[in-house]
């Protein structure tokens, strides 16, 4: 499985264009909606499920220029993809499982800390903010996946094209790949 998340556009380009299997972006956003370097263009999503590749949409800040995306964010970002690729080659990345943090207070105290220290030590990513949530707000806990599927119904989408977004798509995508 090639992964091209964290490549920039013209390496994803390339990667697409030349690979022998189709390619996946596990988690990303659409440059379209928010103009982000980890963001992929709309030529870029395209490829990828051109060439019967996977795009997972993340949970993260990077959804919203303001860098606090909401689930509705995520949702416009999930649409815009199935939009530009297809039913069949979009889905969730969200590079982890459940976010599980209940106690935003202690989080963003913790957080705080954690960002100072990594300014300090001459390691903090560009643009990292201790006001800037490595998730969604809205979008988490044990709750998470059944409220994505609340807010995908609002938008019209019914169960087949959910479970597809859910896993579906990323299950039939790893068959491809790794099928002999």
């Amino acid at each position: 499985m090639v992964d091209l998340s964290h490549s920039g556009e013209n390496t994803c380009l390339d990667a697409a264009r030349h690979s022998r299997q189709p390619v996946s972006v596990n988690h990303t956003g659409c440059r379209a909606l928010a103009d982000l370097p980890r963001n992929k263009t709309d030529e870029e999503l395209r490829l990828v499920a051109d060439r019967g590749g996977f795009v997972g949409i993340y949970f993260m800040p990077f959804l919203n220029p303001t860098g606090h995306a909401t689930a509705t964010d995520v949702v416009d970002h999930i649409v815009h993809a199935v939009d530009v690729c297809g039913e069949d080659h979009v889905g969730i990345g969200t590079d982890g499982g459940v976010t599980a943090v209940d106690d935003l207070d202690a989080y963003r105290a913790a957080l705080a800390e954690h960002v100072a220290a990594r300014h300090a030590a001459g390691v903090g990513a560009a643009g990292e903010r201790a006001d800037t949530y490595p998730f969604v707000v809205d979008l988490r806990g044990v709750d998470q996946f059944r409220d994505l599927t609340r807010l995908l119904e609002k938008r019209g989408y019914r169960s087949g094209r959910i479970e597809k977004i859910l896993g579906r798509n990323f299950l039939d995508y790893a068959d491809r790949v790794w099928t002999p």
